[in-house]
Formats: C-alpha cells, sequence, structure tokens
C-alpha cells in the first residue's frame, strides 16, 4: 500500500462533491474525490430505452444563479447539449374537486379561477396589510410553512396552492418544514419588506436584488437528460482525480489534517489531506467509519427526516390520453385523496422524452404524509391516470426508481442539524459537510454551496489557512 497525499479528499462524487471538486481544481487545489458507486452523479441518473428518456432524479434544473450559468458553460453543456423547457410547460395544474385547472398567472385569472373561494381571493389581496411574524410562537422563531401561508395568504391558498406545492417541492407536510429553512427565499420577502406580494414587486423591479442572481431564471435538461450535468464535471476534472467502487474502511486524524484508507478495484488504498469533505448522504453518515467525537456530534443529522419516494414513468400512445398534457404537470390537493404526489408531463416539458406520437408521465408518489403510497401498484396508477387525465390503453413504456430516503426534511427544528455540524466542524478542523441536507435540496442549489465550498477550501490554501 503506498500513501499519497491530496490538498482535499471529498466523499461522494454526486452533484455537491463534483461542484467542489470543480471549483477548487479551478484553483490548482489538488482533489480527490471517493465514490462508493460505479458511477458518478448520485441520484441524477438518466435512463434511455426504446425512444423514452426516464430520470431517476430531478427532472430539470432551474437556472437563476450566475454561478451555475457559468459552471454549465466551462464544461462544455452549451446550448447544443441544453433545452429550455417548452412554453406551454409554464402551466401548471391543480386537481381541485377532481379537475385539472391551471394555476393563476395574472390577476386576471387569479379573479376567474375556481380554485380559490372569493373569500380566499380577497384575503390573498390583504397580504400586504398583515405584518410580521411576531416571534413568540412556542417560545421559539420558528414558524411552519403551513402556518406562514395561512398567516399571510389565508387558508384558502394553503389547501389549494402552497400545500400541493410543498408536496412537489418536498414530498413534505407543510405543517411540518420551517418556512425559514426550507423556503428561504420566501422569509426573506416578509424580513425584508414586510409583505410577499411587496418584496416580490420590489425585486421584479430591481431593488435590492442579489448581484449572482440571474435577472430571469431559466429552467433546463439536456438531451441526453439530467446525467449530463454529473457527467461532465466529472469529464472536465483532471484524469484519475475521481474514483469509484472505493469501500472507505478506515477515517482518522493526523497532525497535518486526516487520513482516509479505502479498497477499489487496485486494493487497499490509503491517501491522506488537510481537509476532508463528507458529501455522501446524511443518512449513509452512519455507515462511515468516523471517529467516535466524529460520529457522536452527528446524531441530529443522521436522524433528519427523509421519506420515501417512488418514480414511476409511464409511456402511452398520444392517442390514449383525453388530456391534453398542455403544462408542467399536476399536484394534487391533499383533501382529493389520491394515491399520488403528483405527475410531471415529461414529454411536454422536454423533446425527446418519448418516440413520435407517444407521451411520458412521471408519477411521484409517498412522501412524508403517506409514505406507504410509496409503494403502489402499477393498476393503483393506472387507475388515478384514467380517473385525472383520461388515460386508456397499456404503457407502453415502464421505469421504476424508489428512494427509501428520498428528501431531508428541514423541519421546525432543523436548526438543531445546522448547529450540530457547525459544532462537529469545529470542533474538528479541515472536516467539512456538504448536500442536499445542508443549504437546499435543489440541482442549482447544492451546486452553488459546492462551488463557494471548493472555493474557499483553495482560498485558504492558498492564503496559509
Amino acid at each position: 500500500m503506498v500513501q499519497k497525499y491530496a490538498d482535499t479528499i471529498v466523499l461522494g462524487a454526486g452533484i455537491s462533491g463534483l461542484s467542489i471538486a470543480h471549483a477548487a481544481h479551478s484553483h490548482d487545489h489538488a482533489v480527490l474525490l471517493l465514490e462508493s458507486s460505479d458511477q458518478v452523479g448520485g441520484s441524477i441518473q438518466s435512463y434511455r430505452a426504446d425512444g423514452y428518456l426516464a430520470e431517476h432524479g430531478p427532472n430539470s434544473i432551474l437556472i437563476k444563479d450566475k454561478q451555475v450559468a457559468t459552471l454549465l458553460t466551462e464544461v462544455g453543456l452549451d446550448a447544443q447539449e441544453s433545452q429550455r423547457a417548452n412554453n406551454k410547460a409554464k402551466k401548471r395544474y391543480i386537481v381541485h374537486q377532481g379537475q385539472l385547472h391551471a394555476m393563476p398567472s395574472s390577476p386576471l385569472t387569479m379573479i376567474k379561477t375556481p380554485l380559490f373561494s372569493l373569500g380566499g381571493k380577497l384575503r390573498f389581496a390583504m397580504e400586504p396589510f398583515i405584518g410580521r411574524y411576531a416571534e413568540h410562537k412556542n417560545g421559539h422563531n420558528e414558524e411552519s410553512f403551513a402556518d406562514f401561508v395561512r398567516r399571510r395568504l389565508g387558508a384558502d391558498m394553503l389547501t389549494s396552492a402552497a400545500g400541493p406545492f410543498v408536496s412537489g417541492i418536498y414530498a413534505g407536510d407543510p405543517e411540518k418544514l420551517s418556512v425559514r429553512h426550507a423556503f428561504p427565499r420566501l422569509w426573506s420577502l416578509e424580513d425584508r419588506y414586510r409583505s410577499c406580494i411587496l418584496g416580490a414587486i420590489a425585486l421584479k423591479l430591481g431593488a435590492g436584488g442579489n448581484s449572482d442572481q440571474l435577472a430571469k431564471g431559466k429552467m433546463l435538461s439536456f438531451r441526453s437528460g439530467m446525467h449530463a450535468i454529473p457527467k461532465a464535471i466529472h469529464d472536465h476534472l483532471p484524469h484519475n482525480s475521481v474514483k469509484t467502487q472505493c469501500a472507505i474502511t478506515k477515517i482518522k486524524k493526523t497532525n497535518a489534517g486526516w487520513s482516509v484508507c479505502w479498497n477499489d478495484i487496485s486494493g487497499q488504498q490509503e491517501t491522506t489531506c488537510k481537509n476532508l469533505v463528507i458529501t455522501a448522504p446524511h443518512h449513509k453518515l452512519r455507515d462511515l467509519p468516523l471517529p467516535n467525537s466524529v460520529f457522536n456530534g452527528l446524531t441530529p443529522v443522521m436522524s433528519l427526516d427523509s421519506p420515501p419516494v417512488t418514480s414511476l414513468v409511464l409511456g402511452f400512445k398520444k392517442e390514449d390520453i383525453t388530456h391534453p398534457l398542455d403544462g408542467f404537470g399536476m399536484l394534487i390537493k391533499q383533501s382529493e385523496n389520491s394515491r399520488l404526489l403528483g405527475v410531471l408531463f415529461s414529454s411536454s416539458m422536454f423533446d425527446g422524452r418519448a418516440p413520435e406520437g407517444h407521451v411520458t408521465l412521471t408519477c411521484m408518489m409517498g412522501g412524508t404524509i403517506h409514505p406507504e403510497y410509496s409503494e403502489n401498484s402499477d393498476e393503483i396508477v393506472l387507475a388515478e391516470l384514467d380517473r385525472l387525465l383520461g388515460v386508456s390503453g397499456k404503457p407502453t413504456f415502464r421505469h421504476k426508481i424508489s428512494w427509501p430516503r428520498a428528501i431531508p426534511q428541514y423541519g421546525l427544528d432543523y436548526q438543531n442539524t445546522l448547529d450540530a455540524m457547525d459544532e462537529v466542524e469545529n470542533n474538528n478542523p479541515g472536516l467539512h459537510f456538504a448536500g442536499n441536507y445542508r443549504g437546499g435540496i435543489s440541482v442549482g442549489d447544492c451546486i452553488v454551496n459546492g462551488l463557494e465550498l471548493g472555493t474557499r477550501l483553495s482560498t485558504n490554501e492558498q492564503q496559509g489557512f
């Protein structure tokens, strides 16, 4: 066994780890990525067969940060490979009383929509006159997303729009999610502008905006699928800087930093480093051979709730579906008692997701409120698709992926999780944690956080910290 050295070792070659490595290597900082599986990308995997394209994880990325746009350009994902969402994907449907209704996109459609009662619409219009959160509920300043929406926008908005929205993003329960942590941009509108509506107007007019934010976000995917992002970053990294099929056998502190031992196809390996970054999923931290002082401090992180979610991608002949599928997809109100969280109209969002004359539907199931629905049979799903979209005929394509621990929930006690990570890092210089359980669950958030950490590590190295 030959002992080697790297400036930084990153455990996990998902999108967070790859982004850290990209930023660090851009500053001539040597990074070694160790991945337990046989490929990079984590949950961002794409599957193509018989003219269909199915995603295992995220189906798109919302580009709203200049750093993300720059990264995609740097790794060669230019306009020829990227795909902007089709215009018809701007329409979002909500299932209300068994029917699909488009979310309002203007004051006129807000007045006409049957999604909200007259009282609910009037209550929504009163939002600019609602004061800030009093910060005394339950003896602390955490407020659930549900309480936030009820207080600012009314109960109608929660049940008919915001609640299904949470199901689509977090597969979570709006009563249990912290608005400050799970939706920080929404929370900051009230904090900075006293009103969500007034804050949104101010940002649209360019007042107090973030210089790193793009003036207008754009939703993208790629012709080969979302896996194009991790693949392109990996291919852009120095040769031999990423090792796959690695089984970590030992992690220990040294006088100069950290030492990591692992086994791969070449046998037993050991590398020392100044910085060790762990990007493994939070529920897999318990599987790592961490020192006891580190392991014991991570209990709030490892126990973070993450419900099961299943994605079932089905293809159909276009003629076998009554609904025009002229939108992004449909989200379903909890009161509808559906066995689905929602359905993405994947082939309407992006071209190349189904053969000519066919369509693709991505059905999402499970989540915090009904985890048992993640085990729905195909028969249950097909019955729901028939009821809501008028789907008949047999599927012409099927691809299913289940995640037993899918999306970390930023709950009302999430600050304890952040405090635990901060304390472990402060007590163990050179140790860092990153991933979708810290700083945002979206692909864009993970990329930005990874780039910033990679830059910080390389900058500190150059400054001799």
